[in-house]
């Protein structure tokens, strides 16, 4: 197996964005970024490799919504949402072949050919992994196993996510008892399932956690306690299910 598409696999946002920063921290890192950069499609030879759906010896990697890589072994098995930009590697070749420390082969699976091979660019590996995960959700949208089975949000009452030392969590849950507005209280840290659920949640709609309260108010996640915006948010539920 190669070394690089074990990386790959092992790859989150927190250690990619580390080791970004780490590089950048050396003297060097304004003239290897723009290195990386220039060795784009076209400005090299390098090895070509041929896509197909029945190509033998090919691993292709796509992005999780979570900003996790997942890697299979044919193109039936990535996600029609993932398979806009994956990472194709052919085992055939060394990983000095691919000159892979630089370069990343980057297929697009949406656009077969009438031979029936797919198209793909040489990419920066540093310019891929800096853009794609800008926004996870938006470059993969697809969400992890444990979201597939994810619960719809209620209509008929708020959920609101917390914890039992939030002061904003007990100011948000007593102003929706005095104003009569129906909810139910989830401990993200009492409760496995629930901190699961809201991270699935925001995954789906791409919302980027920043810590609780967080208000599901039909589908529409609210990070934090805002009064106005909830009365509105609430309100805009119950007229659009009348």
């Amino acid at each position: 197996m190669p070394d690089d598409y074990i990386q790959i696999m092992t790859k989150s946002i927190s250690s990619l964005y580390l080791l970004v920063m780490i590089t950048c921290w050396l003297p060097a890192c304004t003239h290897d970024t723009k290195q990386h950069e220039q060795a784009d499609a076209g400005q090299q030879d390098f090895a070509k490799i041929r896509i197909t759906d029945e190509a033998k010896g090919l691993l292709f990697t796509y992005l999780m919504a979570d900003g996790t890589f997942t890697t299979v072994e044919s193109v039936k098995d990535v996600p029609e949402k993932a398979r806009k930009q994956v990472i194709v590697v052919d085992t055939k070749l060394t990983p000095q072949q691919r000159r892979s420390s630089q370069i990343l082969y980057v297929a697009d699976l949406t656009q077969r050919r009438d031979d029936g091979t797919y198209p793909y660019s040489l990419v920066s590996r540093f310019k891929f992994e800096r853009d794609i995960l800008r926004n996870p959700v938006a470059e993969g949208g697809v969400l992890p196993k444990e979201c597939e089975a994810l619960v719809k949000s209620p209509k008929d009452h708020i959920v609101l996510y917390a914890t039992d030392w939030c002061g904003v969590c007990k100011a948000a849950e007593a102003f929706m008892k005095k104003e009569n507005i129906p909810f139910e209280k989830k401990d993200v840290e009492k409760d496995a399932m629930a901190q699961k659920e809201l991270k699935c949640k925001a995954l789906k709609e791409g919302v980027r956690l920043s810590g609780v309260p967080v208000l599901d108010v039909g589908g529409k996640l609210m990070v934090g306690f805002d009064r106005d915006s909830l009365v509105n948010a609430w309100k805009g539920l119950n007229s659009s299910s009348q």
